[in-house]
């Protein structure tokens, strides 16, 4: 039994969390009706793979070089700082809603975080998203002898008030010294010569399988990335992508990632509204309680449709991985689900599932947000979670055969509040155990 613990009474300013894809309204209530997570059909959710640009990317590597993860955290040259009390405040054991008030029991602990330094703590144009690691891309946690984490972030030409979208980023962080660099993320062009753009994606989700990173694209679907061909290029002219006088620049950053190919739906998602036969794809986690592994894929949905309660939250769509390649397991050619649910509560920004278990991080519009967490078919239960919380990470515990629970991450994304632009100071990488979830 997890031993009850105090509320915390804190005078908090908040943030409005923003969703994965585009903005929604405020949600201003839960809803007891909307409390199970029920089964539904997977059909309108196969995936066609296309890697078509693999030989792009592999021309990149040949022009320019390519190195590996070692090598990005061995010139790492940014530094994780502790957090201050403003950015302590976002993590769910000071939840202090008097709206929607929860038992004791029912507030949750972090056991571990890190803050970013003071520029990216502070910057309104580079927003944190997706969140993965070492843990999901071998099952000893460690990538060689490090511990890695790996946050995505989404660029913001409005914020930032250019006239191009730099996309999105990651950042590539070392554990065990605090140590992070970031790295921006391209898709090659099919040209004669080795070329690339910046890659226009919000970077919801992201899941790093063996030498993959898997990075949700909301409309299409998941675009993968080569982590063995991190490619070095010009730092100089943060305006600048591509190959520019003979010279491959990168934004402003010194390191850019490659995609390699896409897993993508029969018909594109312009918007995250409910449709039968799409899909708008926003977080992405790894669950290795099952054999084979699965990729699990949340949506978004704002608002709750109290008319029809079977599309008021997002679905969740969990698709098999093949244990040697860390690709999709493929079916005629296509990722087929494993299966899909539809999601009892609406703004689900990460979804984690473990041992049949699924846990729905869920934002919201002024507070501290709630974590659900059950299994199919069966209430929910809902514990405190974090203000404007993102993508989930599952850090395992144990090894093999040994392998089990052990603590969920999560981003979050707010420095201003992105409608009245108030500085707020929320944002924290966080785990708590699963055990707290119990």
């Amino acid at each position: 039994m997890r031993p009850r613990l105090k509320v915390l009474a804190l005078g908090l300013l908040v943030a409005v969390a923003a969703p994965a894809a585009l903005p929604g309204p405020a949600v201003a209530a839960d809803d007891p009706r909307l409390t199970q997570v029920t089964i539904r059909d997977a059909a309108a959710f196969t995936l066609t793979p296309d890697f078509s640009l693999t030989s792009y990317a592999n021309a990149l590597a040949s022009t320019i070089g390519a190195d590996n993860v070692a090598t990005v955290l061995e010139t790492a040259n940014r530094q994780t700082n502790s957090c201050n009390s403003s950015q302590l405040a976002a993590q769910p054991e000071y939840y202090a809603r008097t709206d929607i008030p929860l038992a004791p029991e029912d507030i949750i602990s972090s056991s571990d975080r890190f803050c970013w330094n003071t520029e990216d703590s502070t910057t309104r144009h580079w927003l944190p998203q997706g969140v993965t690691g070492s843990s999901d891309a071998d099952d000893d946690h460690l990538w060689g002898d490090h511990q890695v984490m790996v946050v995505a972030w989404h660029y913001s030409a409005t914020n930032a008030g250019t006239s191009y979208d730099k996309g999105a980023r990651i950042s590539v962080v070392n554990r065990a010294t605090g140590e992070y660099r970031h790295v921006l993320l391209v898709e090659p062009t099919k040209t004669s010569t080795p070329n690339y753009k910046a890659v226009g994606i919000h970077a919801g989700g992201i899941a790093w399988l063996g030498n993959y990173l898997y990075v949700t694209d909301t409309e299409d679907g998941i675009r993968v990335f080569d982590m063995r061909k991190f490619l070095w290029v010009d730092a100089a002219n943060g305006d600048k992508v591509g190959l520019h006088n003979g010279v491959y620049k990168g934004y402003g950053y010194s390191y850019v990632l490659p995609q390699i190919g896409t897993y993508r739906q029969a018909n594109i998602q312009t918007s995250c509204v409910p449709a039968t036969s799409s899909l708008c794809f926003s977080s992405l986690t790894l669950d290795r309680s099952t054999t084979p592994d699965t990729l699990v894929v949340g949506e978004y949905l704002s608002g709750v449709d109290t008319a029809n309660l079977n599309v008021a939250g997002g679905r969740v769509v969990r698709y098999p991985v093949d244990a040697s390649t860390r690709q999709l397991v493929l079916t005629g050619g296509q990722a087929v689900p494993t299966d899909a649910v539809t999601s009892p509560k609406s703004n689900v920004q990460g979804v984690q599932t473990w041992d049949g278990t699924y846990y729905l991080g869920r934002s919201s519009a002024e507070k501290h947000s709630f974590m659900y967490s059950g299994q199919k078919d069966v209430t929910m239960d809902r514990w405190s979670w974090a203000i404007g919380p993102e993508d989930l990470y599952h850090e395992h515990s144990g090894t093999g055969s040994g392998m089990g629970p052990g603590k969920i991450w999560t981003a979050t994304e707010h420095y201003a509040d992105p409608y009245t632009d108030v500085v707020i100071d929320k944002r924290v990488v966080f785990a708590v155990p699963l055990s707290e979830m119990s």
